[in-house]
């Protein structure tokens, strides 16, 4: 590791159960439970303290079960792969910025101490206080961005695990794999809506109509799968017949196309190979 690198992990170290002791400022007056202002403080940092160690078992946003299961669990595996991607993309951003956040105010609370030199007894009382509760706020962001960073390595398995199954990522492969991913989602979609109202609605049928596929086919080919269900624990039928579905029906979306007055080929000119560099 170089010195800059060593430099940056010395100066993010993670350390949530530190406190920033200030009770030599506050009044020591009665306090309930017989005790004074100061001793309650006191017992009640020992009682944050005891619990703090759970910010590390989930200071973030979502679990990796929750993740997996409800933010990437669209049938195709190139619409999963691609919300991992926007996933990866919204941390990579959250933590660029916490990350300066944190060196900006680690400069501040530098910029303060210069300033308490040459302060007055006062000023320098109160640059000290807000010295503090700078550094007090830098600790409990910390635990904030290990929460980021959890997530973003699991995200990396996740994409590992996905690609490892799909052969070249290519933006060009994505373009190909389109027509697929939309027939499984309209399919799926409108599946909700038969098991909830017996019908589809006028959203997934104009979805449907825009893949290039007979609605009323379509609802002939979902009453046929539901028929299968009802001896489904799991969610294994479901996606061999989302999957054997879009195989069927793909070629439908070329005709669309057609009628539409469109060239179904998709241009390689204007898609990116990370291969190629």
């Amino acid at each position: 590791m170089g010195n800059a690198m060593r430099k940056e992990a010395a100066v993010i170290e993670l350390n949530t159960t530190a406190n920033i002791s200030v009770n030599h400022l506050i009044p020591d007056s009665p306090s309930f439970g017989g005790i004074t202002l100061i001793a309650n403080i006191e017992k009640s940092e020992k009682a944050i303290a005891n619990v703090q160690y759970t910010e590390r078992l989930w200071g973030k946003s979502r679990s990796q079960w929750m993740i997996k299961h409800l933010t990437c669990s669209q049938a195709d595996a190139w619409t999963r792969l691609r919300q991992v991607g926007a996933e990866m993309s919204n941390k990579r951003k959250a933590l660029s910025g916490a990350k300066f956040a944190y060196l900006k105010q680690q400069a501040n609370v530098e910029v303060k101490k210069e300033e308490q030199l040459e302060a007055s007894p006062a000023n320098r009382k109160l640059l000290g206080i807000e010295i503090m509760e700078i550094e007090a706020e830098l600790q409990d962001s910390l635990s904030l961005i290990e929460g980021a960073l959890k997530e973003v390595q699991s995200l990396s398995e996740m994409h590992d695990s996905l690609t490892a199954t799909m052969g070249d990522i290519t933006e060009a492969e994505f373009e190909k794999a389109q027509t697929r991913s939309h027939i499984k989602r309209a399919f799926q979609q409108a599946l909700w809506e038969i098991r909830e109202g017996g019908r589809i609605r006028a959203g997934n049928q104009e979805y449907i109509e825009q893949c290039g596929i007979s609605v009323s086919y379509a609802y002939k080919l979902l009453n046929g799968y539901l028929e299968q269900e009802d001896a489904a624990q799991n969610t294994t039928l479901l996606h061999d017949f989302l999957e054997k579905v879009s195989i069927e029906l793909e070629p439908l979306a070329d005709i669309q196309l057609d009628i539409l007055g469109f060239n179904p080929d998709v241009n390689l000119e204007l898609t990116y190979d990370p291969k190629e560099k």
